[in-house]
């Protein structure tokens, strides 16, 4: 009596820090990334004068071709425009049609000429005059959509497991957690970033519906095994768990 007693607290104590844990992953999952591909710049710098050490910059974005209207592209999680001494890059959900380089040299700042973006994970060539910028597109880099849709259902099929496990919960739902990411990531990874939306709207959007999406897939097939409170639970930590990774990859790689 005293081990089942035992046993029933045990369980308690890591439901409780189960349901602890995504409730603390949530806000940091709807600021974040998940691991999916997202459109990059990469800027190299070719000098018509004698190379300046680079300060600082900014990466202007704007929706009209006269760029009357343009902002700073906005970080939020991984999504930023950062330099180094000889170069930029910068990472984002998704860009404005046009784009401007401000450039903060070691003797002054330059502006370049406003350009556009072909390729998903983009190079530039940025040749250095005494008054100015001149950014050239150069070529487009191989899309990562495959690693990383393998990687999240790795992930989030571990995290399943692992919860189904703690719970003692059937495992014949198992394979539905892939299907369901399979078909919810192309919508979170491609269709969200083209809507006119801010980056930390296009995150809470894009991470709401495929929570719900996968809820609701999962539930579908699996209502007679498993109680809706639990397929929530599941579609929230899965996908808070492959955020958080995503995070310290996408971190790293602007790093």
């Amino acid at each position: 009596m005293i081990m089942k007693r035992s046993q029933r607290s045990i369980s308690s104590i890591l439901r409780f820090a189960l349901v602890t844990g995504v409730a603390l992953l949530l806000p940091v999952a709807s600021a974040r990334a998940d691991i999916g591909p997202k459109p990059s710049m990469e800027f190299s710098f070719e000098y018509e004068i004698e190379p300046v050490p680079i300060v600082g910059g900014q990466l202007i974005e704007c929706e009209d071709a006269a760029c009357e209207t343009g902002k700073p592209l906005e970080t939020v999680g991984p999504q930023d425009f950062a330099c180094t001494e000889n170069e930029c890059s910068s990472l984002a959900y998704g860009y404005a049609p046009y784009h401007k380089l401000i450039i903060e040299f070691e003797d002054q700042t330059r502006e370049s000429n406003i350009f556009t973006k072909q390729a998903s994970e983009a190079s530039f060539s940025v040749t250095v005059s005494e008054t100015g910028l001149e950014v050239e597109e150069v070529r487009g880099g191989a899309g990562s959509c495959c690693s990383g849709l393998l990687f999240t259902l790795v992930i989030e099929t571990l995290v399943a497991s692992a919860y189904l496990s703690l719970f003692r919960l059937p495992r014949a739902m198992l394979g539905w957690v892939p299907l369901s990411s399979l078909l919810s990531l192309p919508v979170v990874w491609l269709v969200f970033p083209q809507l006119p939306l801010s980056a930390g709207l296009t995150v809470a959007l894009s991470e709401t519906f495929a929570v719900l999406f996968e809820t609701g897939l999962i539930y579908l097939v699996a209502r007679r095994l498993l109680p809706l409170k639990h397929v929530a639970a599941l579609s929230l930590l899965m996908n808070g768990v492959s955020f958080l990774f995503g995070l310290a990859l996408a971190t790293l790689r602007v790093l």
